[in-house]
């Protein structure tokens, strides 16, 4: 009877053909995780065939491009004004530096953008009475071909090249009978392209007109543009030192040789550079600025500086270079109102006059993103040692204002993201600069113009990749030190 129940028991655990019930969820398992298998490499398939896909419309598209650009006439082949600029490096846009573009795509090689209102070598501008307006718009437009859809950016720049003869002299006329256009398009993001880096395109067209010059002298004010980085090092450095880690506010109001000082000692100035940062990891954002906190924390990036607590626009040395301690001004203290930047001094043998026009181009915000008012004071200076050897600060005259021995510059809600950089010219007159002598810059808060409450001040990146904030100066003198 107990085997006969047995072997009910395995005939119930059995199925008509004789497989086991466990056999069948086994195979069933199996046949699941094949379908899977198959499913997936079929995904992928399709992802690869579309990226595929996309990458050909692209490449279709950027030499479509290309050749319509390549029909505008010589004189015509400009940009209508200067293309935006980007904090994201996955935006070809963030490669503009000023009135220059970066055509390598790690961000080096400037070269001078061509658009409406830029200078000419004969004399002139581009797009006044006497010479073509640009036919290229420079505001990126949308496309779609089929499910593909992205953005195409152009950009013209000035192309320099050298023709030189057997003596070694150039007889090119100057630098503008060559341009170089960039055409790049940025794919969006899709679920079955995923995220893609930007395709781009350049070619290099050559003025039909061009002719071999002379022995011409460089015209008056057509040397290239000086450009000067902002950077986290102090002075007291030849050149630019990778920032590591947050810190406390650098005090920049004495000299060089007094090297990084933080809180009441005056310390080096910051520096200036010739070159970019360079294009490295862009996370995390450092914090120069630890002393001076905010509501939120994980908003402190770059510089803070406080409202000073005189109106308008305190002096330029305030107690004087490496004068008075802060420790005897009142609080707050003033290395948390001024911030200075100094660039290397000019080796002998060097004699540079700068023409009186430039730009200060900064990355800003306000802090915690509040919405406010916002007001700056600047300073274009020139350090030097007068006879008893004492450095001394000479601010730039601003010529848009009257025997003011600096800039302002005002917005009605001052920048609450990192989304567009301020562009603020300056017109100016400055001695030439001497051997020995340095150029430099100051930024402080103005108290009047600034309506946030504490803490209350501005916030300022620069030294890192997209948020490269920058002095660019022009000048007449062809041959530069640095």
């Amino acid at each position: 009877m107990r085997d006969a129940r047995r072997s009910k028991k395995w005939r119930g655990l059995r199925g008509e053909d004789g497989m086991s019930m466990i056999e069948v969820l086994v195979a069933t398992m199996v046949l699941a995780l094949g379908s899977l298998a198959v499913l997936n490499l079929v995904g992928t398939s399709a992802r690869n065939t579309y990226r595929s896909e996309a990458g050909q419309v692209v490449s279709n598209r950027l030499q479509a491009e290309m050749e319509k650009i390549k029909q505008i006439p010589y004189d015509q082949l400009a940009l209508t004004g200067l293309p935006a600029d980007s904090p994201s490096t996955a935006n070809p846009s963030w490669r503009r530096v000023g009135t220059s573009f970066a055509v390598n795509q790690n961000g080096t090689q400037l070269e001078p953008l061509v658009y409406d209102g830029s200078g000419l070598y004969e004399g002139g501008t581009v797009c006044d009475t006497d010479h073509a307006c640009g036919a290229i718009n420079p505001t990126p437009t949308s496309f779609t071909s089929g499910d593909v859809h992205g953005t195409i950016y152009r950009f013209v720049t000035w192309e320099g090249q050298t023709c030189p003869d057997s003596t070694g002299v150039d007889r090119c006329p100057g630098d503008q009978d060559l341009k170089r256009v960039i055409v790049a398009i940025r794919l969006d993001t899709t679920a079955s392209g995923g995220a893609r880096h930007y395709q781009e395109l350049q070619s290099k067209i050559v003025d039909p007109a061009a002719t071999v010059r002379r022995d011409e002298p460089l015209p008056p004010g057509q040397a290239p543009s000086w450009t000067f980085w902002l950077t986290d090092t102090p002075c007291n450095y030849g050149d630019r030192q990778d920032v590591v880690s947050d810190h406390a506010v650098h005090n920049t109001r004495g000299v060089c040789s007094n090297q990084l000082q933080n809180a009441n000692t005056p310390g080096a100035p910051d520096l200036m550079v010739t070159h970019a940062p360079p294009l490295i990891s862009e996370t995390p954002l450092f914090n120069y600025a630890t002393d001076v906190t905010s509501r939120d924390p994980s908003l402190d990036k770059g510089l803070r500086l406080l409202k000073p607590s005189p109106h308008g626009c305190p002096g330029l040395d305030i107690a004087g270079v490496g004068g008075a301690s802060d420790a005897l001004s009142p609080s707050p203290k003033p290395y948390l109102w001024i911030h200075k930047w100094l660039a290397p001094p000019i080796p002998t043998g060097f004699n540079v006059q700068l023409n009186g026009s430039g730009a200060l181009d900064l990355w800003t915000q306000s802090i915690d993103a509040a919405a406010y008012s916002g007001k700056i004071c600047i300073w274009l200076f020139q350090r030097h040692n007068n006879a008893l050897g004492v450095p001394i600060d000479t601010p730039a005259v601003n010529l848009d204002l009257s025997n003011a021995l600096y800039f302002q510059h005002s917005e009605s809600t001052w920048p609450t993201t990192l989304e567009e950089e301020l562009h603020i010219p300056l017109n100016f007159t400055l001695n030439a600069l001497t051997p020995g002598s340095q150029l430099g810059l100051a930024i402080a808060v103005e108290k009047a113009g600034t309506s946030c409450t504490a803490p209350c001040g501005l916030q300022f990146l620069y030294d890192e990749p997209s948020f490269d904030s920058r002095l660019e100066l022009k000048t007449s003198t062809t041959l530069l030190p640095f």
